[in-house]
């Protein structure tokens, strides 16, 4: 990446071609290291949804989770079939398929999260608290900014 002060692009460009660059390196050693426990960042973040807010339809998940309606269906083909969550008719609404961790996804879960937890606070360790919350209260602003709708 070009020294941003040396970068003749606006400041906004700069900024948002550092922040892709960011989220990109992130997701990669995020990946990486639940790549080490046989799941995708997809699948993790799944079943962290899920874990806390069991029994959703497959439209909430896939709001939730920022995929369209054909991604959540392979995303939990793929969970369902190593075990990791179930789907569940909804007893009111049979066209409607409820979405649930199984016992074997929320142990695996469990046992992710603490090093995905650890590899966060190691990349973000080098901010201070202050930093933080002004980075927090910067990327909230952008992200109102920037709806998803468009």
């Amino acid at each position: 990446m070009p020294i941003l002060n040396d970068d003749p692009r606006p400041w906004e460009v700069k900024v948002a071609v550092a922040l892709l660059d960011f989220q990109g390196r992130l997701e990669r050693r995020m990946a990486s290291r639940l790549a080490e426990h046989g799941i995708t960042l997809a699948q993790f973040d799944m079943l962290l949804t899920l874990c806390h807010g069991d029994g959703v339809t497959q439209q909430d998940l896939a709001e939730r989770l920022l995929v369209t309606k054909a991604n959540i269906v392979g995303l939990i083909d793929r969970a369902g079939a190593a075990g990791l969550v179930e789907r569940r008719p909804d007893p009111e609404d049979r066209r409607v398929n409820r979405i649930h961790v199984t016992p074997a996804g929320r142990k695996l879960a469990g046992k992710v999260r603490p090093g995905q937890d650890e590899l966060i606070r190691e990349i973000f360790g080098h901010l201070s608290e202050a930093e933080l919350r002004q980075l927090h209260a910067l990327l909230g602003r952008l992200i109102a900014a920037c709806p998803r709708d468009e």
